[in-house]
């Protein structure tokens, strides 16, 4: 029984660090430029950098989101603009 319950912890915290990524944590402004150099792709980097530009514009703490959220509303506001460049057209 206490080699299945030791066997069932381990492959619990084993799964937890794993699954642990450095993009759903919380923006760091003081280390956000390792995070983001280690972990995302340029279209990622691109989309997080127009984020957290809009979010100081509009009084937004970029702090109260993750990385991922983020690159998230990075993305979307990139399709918007993209959207407004065809429409203009």
């Amino acid at each position: 029984m206490k080699k299945l319950l030791t066997l069932f912890l381990t492959a619990s915290v084993s799964f937890t660090l794993l699954s642990c990524d450095p993009l759903d944590k919380k923006y760091d402004p003081e280390k956000y430029s390792k995070v983001m150099e280690a972990h995302a792709d340029s279209v990622s980097r691109s989309a997080f950098n127009r984020a957290t530009v809009e979010n100081e514009i509009n009084d937004v703490r970029n702090e109260d989101f993750t990385y991922q959220e983020l690159i998230e509303q990075g993305k979307v506001l990139q399709k918007k603009e993209q959207i407004n460049k065809n429409v203009a057209r």
